[in-house]
């Protein structure tokens, strides 16, 4: 379930604020933190195993 968009909204702000309000900079530490959740839910998907039907 994603976040409200309040909260996504703050995030957002947030790292632009870290950055300095350079939006590249921002933008590419955004896509670090989607990078790293991806790969967190894929390690977890591959402990559990395939499902069986």
């Amino acid at each position: 379930m994603p976040p409200p968009p309040d909260a996504a909204q703050q995030l957002a702000a947030r790292v632009l604020a870290e950055c300095g309000g350079d939006e590249e900079l921002a933008r590419l530490a955004l896509a670090r933190l989607v990078l790293a959740a991806s790969r967190g839910m894929s390690a977890g998907f591959l402990r559990l195993g395939q499902s069986s039907k």
